[in-house]
């Protein structure tokens, strides 16, 4: 039983991938929409760079000094994990943005599709209209 769920959510993913990439970027290329790029290089942040000269510390030196020490090494700890813990939201709120991103262009793609499908019923029913009226004048 619990293949078939497997391939049921692999499929579904298979899927959702597919479909996302056919409407963001080959429809919304072939209907002239503008996309915004992914410029991965640039959001990607360096954890060393965001220590902001917090130093590497050795374990072993924490026990040898004084109470004051300690409680400096303690906060540096607290700092590595709200560090941490900072670069995860981070992350995060790129990810929902490139999904918001990737939601809004996919709401523009299906708002260009309906456009161009209702102007097409549009302008057929009134040729259609206008070539019964023009064809029985009398009525």
């Amino acid at each position: 039983m619990w293949p078939l769920v497997l391939l049921v959510k692999v499929t579904a993913g298979l899927f959702h991938f597919q479909v996302r990439r056919l409407i963001c970027d080959q429809l919304a290329s072939l209907l002239l929409l503008k996309t915004v790029p992914h410029d991965k290089a640039s959001r990607k942040i360096d954890p060393e760079s965001n220590r902001h000269g917090l130093g590497d510390r050795n374990p072993a030196d924490a026990e040898n000094t004084a109470p004051d020490s300690q409680t400096l090494s303690r906060i540096l700890d607290l700092l590595e994990t709200r560090i941490s813990v900072d670069d995860e939201k981070r992350e995060r709120s790129d990810r929902d943005a490139k999904m918001r991103r990737d939601w809004m262009l996919a709401a523009a793609v299906i708002d260009r599709l309906c456009f161009i499908v209702l102007t097409m019923a549009f302008v057929g029913g009134t040729l259609v209209f206008v070539v019964l009226f023009v064809s029985h004048p009398n009525v």
